[in-house]
């Protein structure tokens, strides 16, 4: 059984539809990249895939379970979000704000929780920082910090690792890739199709709403579907045991 099986799902902005007729499985043990051209629909799919924003036809089922009828406190525990909007409100320390990530923990269960979350995403050390007095990028991995306090066996991720550097980047997806190869679901969304092909077993092209690719990197990301979507000529390099992707404006 999937972990997160999304069927036929359609969903409105206001009064247009920018999701139309999605199907998509997220099976334990995968990594799923979902990506698209801007306003292709990948945040409202998220939003509505995980019980955060109306659904008008279709259904987003978790475990198996239509999302909207998964008790809130179960919902939580299962499925962690990180969303693509990173403010904060609050000038707390980075320990407590990893800590909201385990919120039906006892506060030292919690603390504990989210100290190992800092530790996996190497800013332990900023524990008792504000995340006010922290730049945009250790703020960025705080957050992912407190999505992985979650310990839900599904993690969804709205561009995860816009405004970080090229390490904290590859670490970042490291991480994720890393949960699902223990056994853990992964959804995310990614701009940078070549960390896209790299770390995801399964790539989802979303185009005006709709999945117009879901295969292996390769397969999904071929050049008519590069060319087709993004505007970009594109191939599959040699590079070491890997294969990257190379893309240029067509």
């Amino acid at each position: 059984m999937s972990r997160l099986s999304i069927r036929n799902l359609h969903a409105r902005q206001g009064a247009r539809e920018v999701v139309s007729g999605v199907n998509l499985e997220v099976p334990p043990r995968e990594m799923v990249a979902l990506v698209g051209p801007n306003g292709a629909g990948k945040s409202t799919l998220m939003l509505a895939a995980a019980g955060l924003h109306r659904i008008t036809r279709g259904e987003s089922r978790l475990d198996g379970e239509v999302i909207h009828k998964v008790d809130v406190v179960q919902r939580s525990l299962r499925l962690g979000y990180l969303p693509q909007e990173r403010r904060l409100a609050w000038g707390m320390p980075a320990l407590e704000v990893a800590a909201l990530g385990a919120p039906f923990s006892t506060p030292p269960a919690a603390r504990e929780r989210g100290r190992e979350a800092l530790a996996l995403f190497g800013i332990e050390d900023l524990a008792a920082t504000s995340v006010f007095a922290l730049s945009g990028g250790e703020r960025a991995r705080v957050l992912l910090a407190r999505l992985f306090a979650t310990q839900a066996s599904l993690l969804m991720a709205d561009e995860p690792v816009a405004g970080l550097d090229p390490d904290a980047q590859l670490m970042c997806l490291e991480r994720l890739r890393d949960h699902s190869r223990a056994g853990g679901s992964v959804l995310v969304t990614l701009h940078d199709l070549t960390l896209a092909a790299r770390f995801a077993d399964r790539v989802a092209v979303l185009d005006q709403g709709r999945i117009v690719s879901d295969g292996p990197p390769e397969d999904a990301l071929s050049p008519r579907v590069l060319k087709t979507v993004f505007g970009l000529k594109a191939q599959w390099i040699e590079a070491g045991d890997q294969r990257l992707l190379l893309a240029e404006r067509a």
